[in-house]
């Protein structure tokens, strides 16, 4: 496998309706090489946040940390 793509969702309650939908929350494209240049062994090192920015990211996060809807990457 030379990419992966992953989404995180969470559900919440439709305001328009009352019923539960999927919020989706980030969605990103990772290659093999990208992956690979994160240094896993020093992982303390690592802030979460930049390192999901070296990849093809959707995202949509105010400063506070607050989360919008996205449209997430199609599997292809």
């Amino acid at each position: 496998m030379q990419e992966a793509r992953v989404s995180g969702y969470r559900q919440i309650t439709d305001a328009a309706t009352g019923g539960e939908r999927d919020q989706y929350l980030y969605s990103v494209k990772v290659s093999r090489a990208q992956w690979e240049k994160i240094h896993f062994d020093k992982l303390d090192q690592v802030d979460p946040v930049a390192a999901m920015e070296i990849f093809a990211l959707r995202r949509d996060m105010t400063k506070t940390g607050i989360f919008r809807d996205i449209n997430p990457f199609k599997l292809v």
